[in-house]
């Protein structure tokens, strides 16, 4: 009895650590707006036939069972699920438990005066600094002072900080030095 106590409770600390290392990199959904490219898994509560992931489309769509057409560009991953829980509830389910998650994050891209340029999967945490690395580091032509982002929502940001956070659909322009 003893014994099982003992397991019992070092499981339940590592769940707890465990636990808490994966709400560390966890994106803060609540603030996280929706846009191509992203993919979400929608979780009904004991409805396996309405819990899947899709990816938004170029136009910010996705289509869902009895729901249709959803433009969801511009929309947290909360707002998505009170939308479908709303809709469900309007003659589907009895009080459906709705939970939108981000299963991937939409691309960012790195171009110009990098080793490998091209475009790479978010992660949550990302600098400027890290997409570079990725990107294979700086090639000899490169300018480290005149990098740019272009944001996902079309802003040209420039003289950025090797420390600013990027995020997912931006792309990273290096451009070349004259010397």
């Amino acid at each position: 009895m003893r014994n099982i106590a003992s397991i019992l409770w070092a499981l339940g600390i590592s769940l707890f650590f465990s636990t808490n290392a994966l709400a560390s990199t966890k994106v803060n959904d609540d603030h996280y707006l929706l846009g191509p490219g992203d993919q979400i898994q929608i979780l009904v509560y004991n409805e396996a036939d309405l819990s899947m992931k899709l990816i938004i489309d170029q136009s910010g769509n996705i289509i869902y069972p009895l729901v249709g057409k959803l433009q969801l560009t511009g929309k947290t991953p909360d707002q998505v699920a009170t939308y479908i829980r709303n809709k469900l509830k309007d003659g589907f389910i009895n009080n459906p438990m709705v939970t939108v998650i981000i299963a991937k994050f939409r691309d960012i891209y790195v171009s110009g005066e990098v080793k490998l340029p091209g475009s790479y999967q978010y992660q949550p945490g990302l600098t400027l600094e890290k997409a570079i690395a990725l990107a294979g580091g700086f090639t000899d032509r490169a300018d480290r002072d005149d990098v740019e982002i272009r944001t996902s929502n079309g802003q040209l940001l420039t003289d950025v900080s090797s420390t600013k956070t990027v995020n997912p659909g931006d792309t990273i322009i290096i451009d070349q030095s004259f010397f």
